[in-house]
């Protein structure tokens, strides 16, 4: 029988994309890109716990590609949509450095609305203590 502390993770890999407009979806960036992915449901294993953000999403850049650490929203929303998340019950946090523990959280704040997009203000700031303790538990797992 697995543990369910370590069957969390959603996706662990490179989320990447090419720069060109395919669907009815604007691209990330108009420039290929690639990221380190991770994406965690917090609530697995957790019955009596109610958690504000379930998911966790640390990205971290390759190197490879566009950065879009200056402007994540597009990147956000394109997760989302192929995760089937919601972007204000994830919390995102990205790894400044591969393989160092320096991380920022990023807040998605929505301030707008037209028509069916929803556009963010877009908060940054280190991760907390218990923040950090998830990130570090879901970077191990």
């Amino acid at each position: 029988m697995s543990n369910p502390e370590t069957n969390r993770s959603i996706f662990t890999g490179r989320y990447s994309w090419d720069g060109k407009k395919t669907d009815q979806r604007e691209p990330i960036a108009w420039f290929p890109g690639a990221y380190d992915l991770k994406i965690v449901n917090l609530t697995i294993g957790k019955k009596n716990i109610t958690f504000l953000k379930p998911f966790l999403c640390i990205y971290t850049n390759t190197g490879a590609g566009y950065s879009i650490s200056e402007h994540p929203e597009k990147f956000a929303k394109s997760v989302c949509h192929d995760f089937d998340l919601e972007i204000d019950k994830v919390l995102w946090v990205e790894q400044l450095v591969p393989g160092k523990t320096m991380f920022e959280v990023v807040n998605f704040e929505k301030c707008g609305i037209l028509g069916d997009d929803s556009f963010y203000l877009i908060k940054k700031r280190p991760p907390r203590e218990n923040e950090m303790r998830l990130i570090s538990n879901a970077l191990q797992a």
